[in-house]
């Protein structure tokens, strides 16, 4: 089972949509949001395959039932999560 690297970025990623997600939104909500997202990273330790290619090595998976995408690669037995990027930002990565 490949081991799944959250890079500094990704955690600023959670961390800064944690602060938005605890000042716009009902705090359930928030919590329900962040779950999601944690939860869908760990499927990737099982199936590191499971976002689309979306060009030189990167990969990206939707959040279900949420705005957020998990932008990834796959380095040897690990899966590094790069971004953590609402979909109607820039989420251009460079590898």
């Amino acid at each position: 089972m490949p081991t799944l690297v959250w890079t500094r970025p990704s955690f600023d990623d959670l961390d800064a949509i944690d602060r938005w997600l605890t000042a716009h939104v009902r705090g359930e909500i928030a919590i329900d949001m962040l779950s999601a997202i944690r939860l869908r990273a760990y499927f990737l330790e099982n199936f590191p395959h499971g976002g689309r290619p979306i060009g030189e090595g990167l990969r990206v998976l939707r959040v279900i039932g949420t705005p957020y995408l998990i932008i990834y690669r796959i380095e040897g037995e690990a899966v590094q999560l790069l971004r953590i990027r609402h979909e109607r930002e820039d989420w251009f990565v460079e590898p």
